[in-house]
């Protein structure tokens, strides 16, 4: 099975703590398209103490990985977006044109700290909302005031967040504790997009091979195709989820 849709990577080189080189971009692109991924939306950090945040210079660097990249693998599509880190004037940068959507559509990948209150993420996540966005929570299994109920995660879902993890969370790449928070995120149908959140072409590699086999025998192919393919191909198209 291939033609899977990855919405977070930190593909871009030498912009957050994800690739360190193009050389490394490279290798990541070889691992990712090898195990099936042909669309991928880079999102390098969008946190003023966390690495670049200038637009153009993210949008400079897909351009060069694209041409890298157009003779070996004419088949994978690459989007710009950022991976935005919750504060106040968030919705400021957005409108100012400083933090980029995701692939120049209305959707947003928002991280939050580990540790936020729920009502802060809650409220942060209405103000996307209200300001005509659509944001997607980032790794929602790192957050623990909401994962500790999952009746909190429904609640942020019945608001208008969409919910992303990592496929290494499910694997249990991350610790038994995030593994079995996935699993019953999964068992209540409360994921919307699975995505490798990429940093390397080592530990943290856009892997996903092994993920899907688990996630394929025990839910389905028709599973797999709604979290990595149908639901991503939506959000390129700006259509709701």
């Amino acid at each position: 099975m291939e033609g899977f849709i990855d919405i977070h990577s930190h593909i871009l080189p030498q912009l957050d703590d994800g690739s360190s080189s193009m050389e490394q971009t490279l290798r990541m692109l070889k691992i990712a398209y090898d195990d099936g991924i042909r669309t991928m939306i880079a999102t390098p950090h969008a946190h003023d103490g966390r690495g670049a945040c200038d637009k153009e210079v993210m949008e400079q660097k897909l351009k060069d990985v694209k041409e890298a990249i157009k003779d070996t693998y004419p088949g994978m599509k690459l989007y710009l977006g950022s991976e935005i880190y919750y504060s106040h004037d968030s919705i400021k940068k957005l409108n100012d044109k400083k933090y980029p959507a995701m692939a120049d559509t209305k959707y947003v990948l928002v991280e939050f700290s580990p540790m936020a209150e729920f009502r802060y993420i809650k409220n942060g996540l209405q103000e996307f909302i209200l300001d005509g966005f659509n944001p997607i929570v980032a790794h929602v299994e790192r957050y623990y005031y909401v994962v500790k109920d999952l009746e909190r995660v429904d609640e942020l879902i019945q608001m208008g967040a969409c919910i992303q993890v990592n496929a290494a969370s499910i694997t249990g790449e991350f610790g038994k504790e995030y593994q079995g928070i996935t699993k019953k995120l999964i068992k209540n149908n409360f994921i919307h997009f699975l995505s490798t959140d990429a940093h390397s072409d080592g530990n943290r590699a856009p892997r996903l091979k092994k993920c899907v086999d688990y996630l394929t025998k025990k839910y389905g192919e028709e599973y797999i195709s709604e979290i990595l393919i149908h639901n991503a191909e939506k959000l390129l198209l700006n259509q709701y989820i």
